[in-house]
């Protein structure tokens, strides 16, 4: 059942739609215990919002990068071209670029169909968009011309490869159709009658927009589209997207088994048409780090997620906590007795939200002023220094200057240089806390699947600085006093 929503969608208490309060306290108190980065977490069920949690900084207003929950965004839109005839699944990559062909194509690259890059299966043996990103900062760069200068290994459609390339691509071909970028596409045809505003989207030199990631709404905005997904493309009394083009979408077409038994079994259930099956019988639009719109039509669920994971804890996380928490709780009908449940949940919502910072230590295992040269890394870390309320780091030949909170973050009331994604510049919320000799520093980058800690701990000669980012490998690095 869909309860379309109002500017604050349609509210109602997990118990009278068939969810114990409990369950969802559950899922807080595993992410408290975990000390997992999530940012956010809405429930939706039968149409009605009974869930939405934000952790400290964010709200409802704040955009998030969906990196490739954008996929599933431009799969919609492609959709749409089909439906108003600007395009067929079956058509040919190259038909739409005959002056970028190489000269000699081979015979893979030219059966490659949109089909094949919206399953995933474009032939190629690895990702694409490296390649393109290699050129990126060249005023001239044709991602296209990369794209289909690449090797296609495999007959397309017989061979999964996860290729953020092959979804710019199906990005450049709605330009190529349209003349627009998708972007101005998704206003248009999506954004415009979902009430979803201010989304922007990253673009590639050229300006055709990245469309495998790059995309940046709210998390509100997420649950718009799991509403879309859930109605067969309906919004309102409106068709946005047929229901042929949902379903064939949202249903598998590829395997992506990679053999390896320790295979996550929620990327290892099939692949649609740019959106994941999940193992317990739901899919899912899913970005780094923890994005995840999950739709479970056959329990009129839908449940969104942005965070921080994915370097210690997975990013496959949020699925796990809906699988163990969730699913168990549902009921088909309202449940009874819950009220101190869920009073309990909302005072733990409450609680995880708002933090109090404490007072910092009369002791630091690092004196207070403390600056730290750092050996030569690939972090591309120069160094640090250290204060009792605040840190700057100094990386890749920028100085961030961040507010530490014991025990919980502050945010800086400027934006800073992000060092890590594509998107500019970005908040920065630091915190601090001591355990045993080693002191420890997080930053967190606002509205980015960014989050770097430093441990830092005293060594025979200087300090040890042990780097922890969910967007990279930990790195250990030893630092002396300078």
């Amino acid at each position: 059942m869909i309860i379309y929503p109002n500017p604050d969608f349609a509210r109602s208490a997990p118990q009278a739609q068939g969810i114990a309060p409990r369950a969802i306290g559950d899922m807080l108190r595993d992410i408290k215990q975990t000390g997992a980065d999530i940012h956010s977490m809405l429930i939706m069920r039968h149409g009605h919002l009974v869930f939405e949690h934000y952790y400290p900084h964010y709200e409802p207003s704040t955009q998030h990068a969906m990196y490739s929950c954008s996929k599933t965004f431009t799969s919609m839109l492609i959709g749409i071209a089909q439906d108003r005839g600007l395009l067929s699944v079956t058509d040919r990559v190259v038909s739409f670029f005959p002056d970028k062909v190489p000269e000699n194509p081979s015979e893979n690259l030219k059966a490659m169909t949109i089909a094949d890059l919206l399953m995933m299966g474009s032939g190629n043996a690895k990702d694409t968009f490296p390649a393109m990103m290699a050129v990126r900062n060249d005023p001239d760069a044709d991602f296209v011309r990369v794209f289909l200068n690449q090797p296609v290994e495999y007959k397309p459609g017989t061979h999964f490869v996860y290729n953020t390339g092959a979804t710019y691509m199906l990005s450049a071909i709605l330009t190529k159709v349209t003349g627009l970028p998708a972007i101005d596409l998704a206003n248009e045809w999506l954004f415009e009658p979902m009430e979803i505003t201010g989304a922007w989207w990253e673009s590639c030199p050229r300006g055709v927009s990245l469309g495998g990631t790059g995309l940046h709404i709210t998390p509100r905005d997420m649950l718009k589209m799991g509403i879309l997904l859930s109605a067969g493309g309906m919004w309102k009394d409106q068709r946005l997207v047929s229901q042929a083009y949902v379903d064939a979408a949202t249903t598998k077409h590829i395997e992506n088994r990679s053999g390896d038994p320790n295979q996550d079994k929620n990327w290892a259930s099939g692949y649609c048409y740019q959106i994941w099956r999940c193992a317990f019988g739901a899919f899912r639009a899913d970005g780094m780090g923890g994005q995840f719109i999950l739709c479970k039509p056959d329990q009129d669920l839908i449940c969104v997620f942005t965070s921080a994971l994915g370097e210690e804890i997975p990013i496959g996380y949020p699925l796990d906590l809906v699988e163990k928490y969730l699913l168990p709780a549902l009921s088909d009908g309202p449940i009874d007795g819950a009220e101190e449940e869920l009073q309990a949940l909302y005072a733990l919502s409450d609680e995880l939200s708002h933090p109090r910072a404490g007072s910092a230590p009369e002791e630091l295992p690092i004196p207070d002023g403390t600056a730290l040269t750092v050996e030569p890394n690939d972090l591309d870390l120069t160094g640090l220094v250290i204060g009792r309320d605040a840190v700057r780091v100094s990386v890749h030949g920028q100085d961030l200057n961040v507010p530490c909170g014991w025990g919980a973050p502050v945010l800086a009331t400027e934006p800073q240089y992000d060092p890590y994604t594509r998107g500019g510049d970005a908040l920065i919320s630091g915190e601090t806390a001591v355990d045993g000799d080693v002191l420890r520093i997080w930053l967190r980058f606002l509205g980015r699947p960014l989050t770097m800690r430093f441990d830092l701990a005293p060594a025979p000669e200087g300090y040890e600085v042990s780097v922890h980012s969910t967007l990279m490998p930990t790195v250990c690095l030893k630092a002396r006093p300078c």
